[in-house]
């Protein structure tokens, strides 16, 4: 089962903890084996929260034997990722 979640164009210390709970509500309802595609072309706006959020998201995803895929990651967050020396987990 492949399933998408879409990231909002904003995601920062105001909201991060309502995505970041939509998004793990939505994998909850998961089988074993699932993948969950994580949308992030509207993604515009962000700050080191989308960073850790995405981090919870792939540890619960791993938990569950979920599967997660980042599609059109923005150029920003991939640099923001290196610097904290995250790409491998993060963009993985």
């Amino acid at each position: 089962m492949t399933v998408s979640f879409k990231f909002p164009a904003k995601i920062d210390h105001a909201n991060v903890e309502s995505v970041l709970a939509d998004g793990l509500g939505m994998m909850k309802t998961l089988a074993q084996g699932s993948l969950m595609v994580i949308d992030c072309k509207d993604l515009q706006s962000f700050d080191s929260s989308a960073l850790s959020m995405i981090l919870s998201m792939k540890r619960q995803a791993q938990m569950q034997s979920v599967n997660i895929q980042l599609d059109a990651i923005p150029e920003k967050l991939a640099s923001l990722a290196t610097v904290y020396g995250l790409s491998d987990v993060v963009l993985a």
